[in-house]
């Protein structure tokens, strides 16, 4: 007789299958290695250089960041303005051809300012002949002496001491090791190939600067008077960048970009659990390897294809086999809400107003744009004030070199962020008592007066051929007095008739 016990042994006794399972390592294409944790803790500001490489960082990488830098060069600086200031005409077309060059260099240099703080400007003067003069659009000079290159220093190799006696601090620039190996190999660069004519052309410039390369000197200090610092601490003479205070946020986002990244990798590379038997029905140890490799064969015919991920596949198995798929918790990733606050920390810390950067607010109705731009507004007064001192030195150079009569005054056009309704209303008051011309009036609305003078000119001249009015008609209106009238499809005389001299009766 069979007892309990005796079923009890002889199902323990019974061969199961061993547990199994098979690891398959996939590459997600994580961006990120280990070594690349952006960490929370501030940048050191006397670590210049490597907070400028940051700043530079997030300003290729963060959207906000990027998109308010680039809107403040933007709209800070826009037209040069010149005034004669006693120059004669020939002169101040000089400096209306090179007028886009210095355009070009004042948005290089307020681009450095927002992102370095740091703006080491180099200006190099050259001779052009007639013919280059022509490409400018300048006539009636054989050779002028002009800006020929106009560039800026990087401001990470740039090492700054303070002064103890003044507030001037003196600048020194560390070699980079590339360039101490082309000079001191004469012009052989690390790569192994030769540019003999730039070591020429590098010694004929700066010999000073190439001699002492070559004696080992690593740092040499430079002379500039137009440097250009942003904001300075006391206990540094380094300036601290526009977009340094919203590091710290842009280094928070990153991580839960980073994190959003890891989840949507680890969803894309889901595990596929296979399972075969349960416990009603086990799987048998004499039968289970053979069906498992059955399966390993079915699925196998999976990565017969450059693709990984097919939408649909065949697979064969009993009423046993049961597959299920393994997904991370998506919750995170669904909820855009955790950047929302971070996002509002980086708008704070630029001082850019949500308005200019979508054309929105957050909520409607709740802003003024004329408070809303007052901030972005002094900031850019500050830089185009500072970049004008550097303008006005090179407006001054080209002066002084070439014996011109006076010196032109340099400003940026006024900037325009208010309403534009109240700003044409203004602009009609200063029209109507005097206080503007018909060519700056114009200007502000897009015209040329003196093109729109011709073209009033030769439509005029055309509807006299013509024998058409000059002013449209208008209902119960009487012609002007002298206008010309058709009649019979020829113009009147306009030949004034004589006044009746005859005295009247009450004469």
């Amino acid at each position: 007789m069979e007892t309990k016990q005796t079923r009890t042994t002889t199902a323990r006794a019974k061969p199961l299958a061993m547990a199994e399972y098979i690891y398959t390592p996939q590459q997600a294409g994580n961006p990120w290695s280990p070594s690349d944790v952006d960490r929370l803790e501030s940048i050191d500001a006397t670590k210049f250089a490597k907070m400028t490489e940051a700043c530079r960082f997030f300003y290729r990488r963060d959207p906000i960041a990027s998109t308010v830098v680039n809107k403040m060069v933007d709209i800070g600086i826009n037209e040069l303005i010149f005034h004669k200031n006693g120059l004669t005409d020939n002169e101040f077309r000089v400096f209306k051809a090179i007028a886009p060059s210095l355009k070009e260099f004042a948005e290089c240099m307020a681009l450095e300012f927002l992102i370095s703080g740091l703006v080491f400007p180099e200006v190099i003067y050259a001779p052009l002949g007639k013919e280059s003069l022509k490409d400018l659009g300048i006539k009636k000079y054989e050779m002028l002496t002009l800006p020929e290159n106009m560039w800026l220093r990087d401001p990470a190799t740039i090492i700054i001491e303070k002064n103890m006696l003044t507030d001037e601090p003196s600048y020194y620039i560390e070699v980079p090791e590339d360039i101490i190996y082309f000079i001191q190999h004469k012009g052989q660069y690390q790569s192994g190939k030769w540019d003999v004519a730039m070591y020429e052309e590098i010694k004929a410039r700066y010999p000073a600067f190439v001699l002492a390369v070559e004696k080992g000197e690593t740092t040499l200090k430079l002379e500039n008077d137009n440097v250009i610092r942003r904001r300075v601490l006391a206990d540094t003479g380094y300036p601290l960048s526009y977009i340094y205070s919203a590091i710290e946020s842009m280094k928070h986002k990153r991580n839960l970009r980073r994190m959003d990244y890891s989840i949507a990798s680890r969803a894309i590379s889901a595990i596929m659990l296979v399972k075969l038997g349960d416990k009603d029905f086990p799987l048998l140890e004499k039968d289970g390897d053979k069906q498992l490799a059955q399966i390993k064969s079915q699925l196998a015919w999976r990565n017969t294809s450059d693709r990984d991920i097919e939408r649909i596949y065949t697979l064969y198995g009993n009423h046993t086999l049961d597959i299920s798929w393994v997904f991370p918790p998506l919750e995170a990733l669904m909820d855009d809400a955790k950047y929302r606050d971070v996002n509002q920390d980086i708008i704070f810390a630029l001082g850019f107003p949500r308005i200019l950067i979508t054309g929105e607010t957050e909520k409607s109705s709740t802003s003024d744009p004329q408070y809303a731009t007052m901030s972005p507004v002094k900031t850019m007064d500050n830089f185009r004030e500072k970049i004008l001192g550097v303008l006005r030195t090179i407006v001054k150079d080209v002066s002084l070199r070439n014996n011109f009569a006076s010196v032109p005054i340099v400003k940026f056009a006024p900037l325009q962020l208010s309403e534009f309704a109240a700003f044409v209303a203004a602009l009609d008051k200063l029209y109507q008592a005097g206080n503007l011309s018909r060519t700056e009036y114009d200007k502000y609305f897009g015209y040329d007066f003196v093109d729109e003078v011709e073209k009033r000119a030769d439509e005029n001249a055309l509807l006299k051929s013509k024998g058409l009015e000059e002013f449209a008609p208008t209902p119960n209106s009487r012609p002007p007095v002298g206008a010309t009238t058709p009649s019979d499809g020829a113009p009147k005389d306009k030949t004034p008739t004589k006044p009746d001299k005859t005295p009247s009766k009450t004469e």
